[in-house]
């Protein structure tokens, strides 16, 4: 035993230097804290600006979730070829807002506000994604322009027609 230690000393002494390395590297990283901090605020001005006017808009009919990802909201179909490609795509995308049953939480309309952003190519590419699997998958998408001031009821007619809501007209 002795003379294998002897022969294969440089083997032996890596082994633990390296040994010791992984000791060190594990204690450092147990006694560090996690490298995350708060972002602060979910949503911009434009975004908090329109949410407000959401809100009021949908009452208490549905629920408004912001910042959802696209992967929360649509799925590839299983047994799909290329599976992962496809969900790849839908991967790190996310929905400014989306409008759910107040009940079951299920995800009635997706909204996305559109503001100087929309013009740069990358940008208009990844909208027409987005567009395309939301009505692959046969979800509502309403796109709305950033604007300084919103009127609820004219939110509210938008979403009603963009989930086929068809509001009854009083009979004179």
């Amino acid at each position: 035993m002795r003379e294998l230690l002897l022969q294969n000393w440089q083997l032996v002494a890596g082994g633990l230097i390296a040994a010791v390395v992984l000791l060190v590297a594990f204690l450092s990283l147990r006694a560090a804290p996690y490298p995350y901090e708060r972002r602060g605020v979910m949503l911009g001005p434009a975004e908090i600006n329109f949410f407000r006017t959401l809100q009021s808009a949908v009452r208490e009919d549905w629920i408004i979730l912001s910042m959802v990802r696209l992967t929360d909201v649509i799925k590839v179909r299983p047994k799909t070829r290329q599976h992962q490609i496809w969900q790849s795509r839908i991967f790190g995308k996310h929905i400014d807002f989306v409008i759910c049953d107040y009940e079951t939480l299920e995800v009635k309309l997706a909204i996305e506000l559109e503001d100087i952003s929309q013009r740069r190519g990358e940008r208009r590419a990844r909208d027409r994604f987005v567009n395309t699997a939301l009505t692959a998958a046969g979800l509502p998408l309403l796109r709305v322009k950033v604007e300084e001031k919103y009127e609820s009821s004219a939110v509210r007619k938008d979403i009603e027609d963009a989930l086929g809501i068809a509001k009854k007209k009083k009979m004179r």
